[in-house]
């Protein structure tokens, strides 16, 4: 049997009060099951209240603190950008105390308006054990999309267009994973204000790691328009509905 792994989740989140709690809940769920397959032997969730508003903080605090699972809130009021937010809030998780070790570690990353299901971690590190992968980048399912039926045509051809015959082409920080080894050579998130994600993806193909793109687990993320990060999938879903002409 393989050496049980560490896994370090990292959840930003910017004026999350109202969901922060519903992904968390999701994510203990999942770190617990992978818990009691013995596949992970410890996980830690990690919180990134970015220049919030509201109550994000406190709330993902307060529930946190109910769960056995070692865990930070970190307060980040500096990040200029998402990619900052990531990439400060990966530092703090693996600096925390106790210390995780690097090579036996696991990044899972996602957004504090999402929602991952039960088999999240598991299938994640399954992936990544079956393919050999450096690099998982699971799937998204919106939730609560309400819009033009040909702005729903035109997401299913982006979707579509980036399937292939392994799986797909698509890198969402809402569903990944990365071992902490190759997170580190290839310099981690950038500090890129959108699409940080897809730019560690090429960072960890153009360093020789394999990244692999997996149909399964499935993360359920919000279609709020627009989203918290500029640029981000809020926009995309805005665009495309934009992009409908009116009848005539």
């Amino acid at each position: 049997m393989a050496q049980p792994v560490d896994v370090v989740v990292g959840v930003p989140a910017r004026d999350e009060e109202a969901s922060v709690e519903a992904c968390l809940r999701s994510v203990v769920a999942a770190a617990h099951h992978a818990l009691d397959t013995g596949a992970v032997r410890r996980v830690r969730v990690a919180v990134a209240a970015h220049r919030s508003r509201d109550a994000t903080a406190a709330r993902a605090a307060a529930y946190l603190a109910t769960t056995d699972l070692e865990h930070l809130v970190l307060v980040d009021e500096e990040s200029a950008t998402v990619g900052a937010v990531r990439a400060r809030l990966v530092e703090a998780a693996m600096a925390a105390s106790p210390r995780f070790t690097p090579a036996r570690t696991w990044l899972l990353s996602t957004d504090a308006d999402s929602l991952v299901p039960t088999d999240w971690v598991v299938g994640l590190l399954d992936v990544a054990a079956r393919t050999g992968a450096d690099l998982v980048a699971g799937f998204v399912a919106l939730d609560g999309w309400v819009t033009d039926p040909a702005a729903l045509t035109a997401y299913d051809h982006l979707l579509q267009a980036g399937l292939t015959a392994e799986g797909h082409d698509h890198v969402w920080a809402a569903n990944l994973a990365v071992a902490q080894p190759t997170y580190a050579a290839a310099g981690g998130f950038p500090s890129v204000v959108h699409g940080e994600e897809r730019a560690l993806a090429r960072r960890v193909a153009q360093a020789g790691g394999k990244v692999v793109g997996a149909l399964h687990p499935v993360v359920t993320t919000s279609a709020r328009m627009p989203g918290r990060a500029a640029h981000g999938l809020g926009d995309l879903l805005r665009r495309l509905a934009d992009e409908v002409p009116e009848a005539s």
